[in-house]
């Protein structure tokens, strides 16, 4: 049987392993892995889109939506359109599964989570459906979770709930895409690959196909999706969608220079033996060395029987900014190397191991995998004026979801931040499609605030408003920090 990834639907098929049985939460780094280690099975069931549901009010027209970016707040805004009777398609460019930065990958015969570590629940809504999910378990409440610092580990018990994947963080992305239908392996190409008509167009040249939609959300950051709108007629959209990458804020905005900005960071994948690595916890934010902030074994946080360990280490983004490099051929460089090994040698002063014990002629280090995470965490959230945390152009039938776009500044640039809002913009979507929301750019309008957290810090406290006018924006300063407090920002 041929495997087509181009058009997987999540409704027709599931992928079980036989290594950790069914389904496998991850990414597969080897092409060869899944063709011979997978099967497929057929589900009778039928899809999502073509059940009805009593929760959409009838009058609205919009009856096929295109989501562009199958990360969770995609897969999430999918998921809550097609319980409201909204027929839906992700497109999402992961080769193997979506999940964008709540990914996880096979590696070293292990599932690890190489970008998003943990999920964290306050909204009572999106705690219901974790802890339902039946993939999903607590994490951090046992004495293993904590923070590095001048005194080495010390456990963090501040009442926050957290969980983990049972089998990575991609089996919670899996559970979202169950039932719908997303196309992998499928980029839109930034230059007119979504263009106006009657409605939206979805271009891909390269498989020679378009599709027409009623309306579209854009669930992906970053220049392509800047670029993804700016021919397009929704040019208060566009302007939010403008992105700068960079490790601060500046601390005197300009007028009009809100900006939506993530910052890069290194994630390391590396295997040692049992017992080279401190025994006293699982994972850690790190306090104690400046290049890293955080250090994890997945091989205990994911409860795996192994004979070895894989721990992941995420550099701080100050390190990613002086180190940044063209991420798509990082393999194999002198750059990769210089990485790896300045971060092998942060994570033993974070532990207090003696130099050499991971690297060098005589290192434990079995393999290494290093990732350069080009658009990581949002350090800046849109505030918009009416409290959404969403955005949506009635005039244009087009909208944003995102873990930016959070109304509350604890849960910015969390996990459970893009959830919400994607399931609020499915629900105006289907109820109040004829409002405009979260789009009230100008010097009255919204603004760019900075967000703080552990895995980013904005280093600001000023925030500014959108410009829609100018390219680059420019706007006036205006008070709001916003804070974190160690709720798994990615």
């Amino acid at each position: 049987m041929e495997l087509s990834l181009l058009s997987l639907r999540f409704a027709d098929w599931k992928l079980t392993s036989p290594a950790f049985g069914p389904p496998l939460p991850c990414r597969l780094s080897s092409p060869s892995f899944f063709i011979h280690s997978m099967r497929w099975q057929r589900r009778k069931e039928s899809t999502a889109v073509e059940a009805q549901s009593d929760g959409n009010s009838g009058t609205n027209s919009l009856r096929k939506v295109a989501v562009i970016g199958g990360g969770v707040a995609g897969l999430a805004c999918a998921k809550r359109l097609s319980t409201r009777g909204i027929g839906v398609t992700v497109f999402d460019t992961g080769k193997r599964e979506p999940g964008g930065r709540a990914s996880s990958r096979l590696w070293r015969g292990q599932v690890v989570d190489h970008a998003s570590q943990f999920i964290t629940t306050t909204d009572p809504e999106f705690r219901e459906h974790i802890a339902t999910s039946g993939v999903a378990r607590p994490f951090g409440n046992d004495g293993r979770f904590g923070k590095l610092g001048p005194d080495g580990f010390a456990p963090i018990d501040d009442g926050v709930e957290r969980w983990v994947g049972i089998k990575g963080m991609g089996g919670i992305v899996r559970s979202l895409a169950h039932g719908l239908e997303v196309l992998q392996d499928v980029w839109v190409p930034p230059s007119n690959g979504l263009q106006a008509g009657h409605g939206w167009n979805v271009v891909v040249p390269r498989l020679q196909q378009n599709w027409s939609f009623d309306a579209a959300v854009i669930a992906h950051n970053g220049k392509c999706a800047e670029r993804l709108t700016s021919s397009t007629p929704a040019r208060e959209v566009h302007a939010l969608l403008r992105t700068n990458f960079a490790a601060s804020l500046p601390k005197n905005p300009a007028p009009g220079s809100g900006t939506f900005t993530l910052n890069q960071i290194y994630s390391l994948l590396f295997e040692v033996p049992k017992g080279v690595m401190p025994e006293s916890f699982d994972a850690a934010f790190v306090e104690n060395e400046d290049s890293l902030r955080w250090l994890s074994s997945n091989t205990r946080k994911l409860q795996q029987s192994a004979e070895s360990e894989v721990w992941t280490a995420l550099s701080s983004a100050p390190f990613g900014k002086r180190h940044k490099a063209p991420q798509e051929f990082l393999e194999g460089t002198a750059k990769e190397a210089e990485v790896i090994d300045l971060m092998l040698k942060a994570v033993e002063n974070a532990v207090s191991l003696p130099s050499g014990t991971l690297n060098g002629e005589k290192g434990k280090v079995k393999a290494t995998k290093l990732q350069l995470w080009g658009a990581a965490v949002p350090i800046s959230r849109w505030a918009s004026r009416d409290g959404v945390d969403f955005v949506w152009s009635a005039t244009h039938s087009i909208g944003i979801a995102g873990d930016w776009l959070s109304s509350s500044p604890e849960r910015a640039s969390t996990i459970e931040a893009a959830w919400i809002s994607g399931v609020r913009l499915a629900d105006h979507i289907a109820s109040h499609a004829q409002d405009d929301a979260g789009l009230q750019l100008g010097e009255n309008g919204g603004v760019f605030v900075p967000v703080d957290g552990e895995f980013g810090s904005s280093g600001s406290e000023a925030a500014a408003w959108v410009d829609p006018q100018k390219g680059k924006g420019k706007g006036r300063q205006k008070g709001g920090k916003s804070k974190g407090n160690s709720r798994g920002r990615r």
